[in-house]
């Protein structure tokens, strides 16, 4: 669902984490704090078998990504395990349905041709969907993160730095037109995940289109430090969880909360021509390609029903 036509990161201009290429791993090492959050990680998978198996052991990630960053300690840990089965278990019952229903919408509007307005209907869908899986998530987040110890706070600024290095790294070397470059390769690698084989005309309009994007690299790095920098002062702040849950609350929902003006900007304009490249490409769609998406849509569909219903046999049969 998030990686629906790269509409979440695309259209949102969140920081490459999200990056069409990473597999459901290196989405969960790469964003430490959502990912506590997005256990729907796994509709970036590119095999359903996969995705089955990246849910199902999800929690179990979640809690060595928690002690990678956090080095969570002896109750710390118990506790943390217990509240994110049990926000797993809700995820499982409650929203895997929704995301059902979501993917089979999508699919039917991607059947007959996409409109400007079902783009956006796709991502205001992902954000509310987000959105309530913070809602439920920041009471439990909040009761673990108040417990933090001063070694715990500069563990995880270490882990920041690290992971900012190597977004630097994987980002931001060379100049601007090996960026360029790196960035619309993936875009095409994109499109022929979900489309399968493009034609030479197709390839040479997505490299154009693509090429007009914004580079947002830089500033993507600048925003993504500016909100680690607020989120541990947060907790360093808000020692009580009743003072800490409205705040962090703000944090995980309010992405553009605190962006400088030139990020919004750009993060605008990038939206509103990665929208005009998808549906440039959708117009010349063939019958088969446009049948290769439905088909991924739909299964991704019957995951989610076929996750859900598994959980209930688990509890009916507990």
């Amino acid at each position: 669902m998030q990686r629906f036509l790269g509409i979440d990161c695309q259209m949102r201009g969140c920081v490459p984490a999200y990056a069409p290429e990473s597999g459901a791993a290196s989405v969960i090492l790469k964003r430490p704090l959502r990912v506590v959050l997005l256990l729907l990680a796994v509709a970036w998978l590119a095999g359903c078998s996969g995705a089955r198996l990246a849910y199902n052991n999800a929690d179990t990630v979640v809690r060595w990504m928690a002690h990678d960053y956090f080095a969570l300690e002896g109750a710390q840990t118990e506790d943390f395990k217990a509240r994110l089965t049990g926000f797993h278990a809700w995820h499982r019952s409650e929203e895997l349905p929704r995301y059902s229903v979501l993917m089979t919408s999508a699919a039917d509007k991607l059947a007959d041709g996409l409109t400007k307005q079902e783009l956006l209907w796709a991502w205001d869908s992902v954000n509310a969907r987000y959105r309530h899986m913070a809602e439920h998530a920041v009471p439990e987040l909040a009761a673990v993160l108040v417990t933090l110890t001063p070694a715990q706070f500069e563990r995880l600024e270490q882990k920041f730095a690290e992971s900012d290095a190597e977004y630097t790294r994987k980002h931001l070397e060379g100049g601007e037109a090996e960026q360029r470059e790196r960035r619309d390769k993936r875009n095409l690698e994109l499109m022929r995940e979900w489309f399968g084989d493009l034609s030479d005309g197709q390839e040479a309009q997505l490299k154009a289109s693509s090429g007009k994007l914004p580079l947002l690299y830089a500033l993507r790095l600048q925003n993504r430090q500016r909100r680690q920098g607020e989120f541990v002062a947060l907790l360093k702040a808000n020692r009580d969880p009743a003072e800490l849950e409205p705040k962090l609350r703000l944090w995980l929902t309010d992405w553009e909360e605190g962006a400088s003006p030139e990020y919004r900007r750009l993060s605008a304009l990038h939206r509103e021509q990665y929208i005009r490249m998808l549906l440039e490409l959708d117009r010349g769609l063939t019958p088969s390609q446009r049948a290769h998406a439905l088909t991924r849509l739909y299964e991704y569909a019957e995951i989610f029903t076929a996750l859900a219903e598994q959980g209930k046999l688990a509890r009916s049969g507990s």
